[in-house]
């Protein structure tokens, strides 16, 4: 036990000074964001072709409403998404296909309650296939249960009311 806590209290040291060294403030340096200018310099026979960041305004967009109270009463947007507006819907959807919770999104109860039933429909629709909860392992899924053809052609209007077909 004790040469167990040896050995980890001194990969831990190694690690902090491999950490403090010159080649680890690389590491950490998060990458620049930003618009990129393409530069395109010729010497001789040489191209070279670089990349250099440009400053951008930090101006962010103005909200049509800004004293709506979640993003989508915000930007008006109440009334004009559905089920298919996947791009919309997916920034809202974990990775397994739940919906994060309101104090995540920052949406009002009643839009939170519509996004959730508009991603229950597009996952019904299979328009988001790659977000699936994970099956435990060696377990299958379950087979969609067939549908009624005599239902579904009464439904249609293709079935009398005494189940016998009807010309159409």
């Amino acid at each position: 036990m004790a040469a167990l806590r040896a050995l980890v209290s001194g990969c831990g040291r190694q690690l902090q000074g491999f950490l403090a060294g010159p080649a680890a403030t690389g590491w950490l340096r998060l990458p620049a964001r930003g618009l990129r200018e393409v530069v395109e310099i010729q010497e001789g026979k040489t191209t070279v072709i670089e990349g250099r960041i440009t400053e951008t305004p930090k101006a962010t967009p103005n909200p049509p409403n800004p004293s709506g109270q979640c993003p989508i009463c915000r930007w008006n947007l109440k009334h004009k998404y559905n089920y298919e507006d996947v791009l919309l819907l997916s920034q809202f959807i974990r990775p397994h296909g739940g919906v994060l919770p309101r104090n995540v999104t920052g949406l009002c109860l009643e839009e939170h309650r519509k996004i959730e039933e508009c991603v229950k429909m597009a996952h019904r629709a299979g328009l988001f296939p790659n977000h699936r909860p994970r099956l435990p392992e060696g377990s299958l899924p379950r087979n969609k249960p067939k549908l009624n053809r005599k239902t579904l052609a009464l439904e249609k209007g293709e079935l009398g009311k005494d189940g016998a077909a009807t010309a159409a």
